[in-house]
């Protein structure tokens, strides 16, 4: 059997990316006449993709959110990298990975045109086979149904398949889908969110993912 496959969630595991989220929602929240939020405060607001960031920045209008979402995909797609890089440890974790043999993919609740974008630009000299964003008319997670697709489309099944995420949404995506579930605790949930959503193993450090993966049969 080979190693696993792994499927990672991309803000808050493979990138460093609430302040620019952060910046993008204020603008667009601020010209809609409301209050901005401190930037700390977006942490708990991201995860199930930008029209629910912006609601939960806006105090739950959700007027509000439809009116701004394309002035915020517009905004971000300018500035989604003034202060977003991989997290420290991360690059290293993924060369030794895939020396290993790991197979990668990514599954975010960002919009699939900045996911794309992002993993190209920031992770391009890995080998991510498989890359979704929230699409349209596609359940977004915890729905397993497009990390059951990308299974399929790496011909695995989900048994051989590891999801890595740092929310309660991506644990539960991979309890959903049958797949090991790993939960990482530098991104934007906390360690009480991951248990509570079924992890299999937690971790602190992109550097202990080597050591918790499942071990391939001989």
């Amino acid at each position: 059997m080979p190693h696993p496959a792994l499927i990672f969630d991309l803000d808050g595991t493979l990138v460093d990316s609430y302040e620019d989220l952060a910046h993008a929602t204020n603008h667009v929240i601020t010209s809609l006449g409301h209050q901005p939020i401190p930037i700390s405060d977006c942490k708990q607001m991201i995860g199930n993709g930008a029209r629910a960031l912006l609601r939960r920045a806006a105090g739950g209008d959700e007027q509000a959110a439809k009116d701004g979402i394309d002035k915020f995909l517009a905004y971000y797609q300018e500035h989604m990298y003034d202060n977003t890089a991989p997290f420290q440890g991360i690059p290293q974790a993924l060369n030794t990975l895939a020396k290993r043999g790991h197979r990668f993919a990514v599954l975010s609740n960002k919009s699939h045109q900045a996911t794309v974008k992002m993993v190209d630009h920031l992770l391009g000299g890995w080998n991510f086979e498989q890359v979704f964003g929230q699409r349209e008319d596609v359940p977004l997670k915890p729905d397993p149904t497009v990390a059951l697709d990308i299974c399929e489309h790496m011909d695995l099944p989900p048994k051989q398949v590891v999801f890595v995420g740092d929310s309660g949404e991506d644990m539960a995506t991979a309890r959903a889908a049958g797949m090991f579930a790993v939960g990482v605790t530098w991104g934007l949930r906390d360690e009480q969110e991951l248990r509570e959503h079924g992890a299999d193993v937690i971790i602190h450090k992109p550097a202990q993912l080597l050591d918790v993966l499942p071990r391939p049969r001989q």
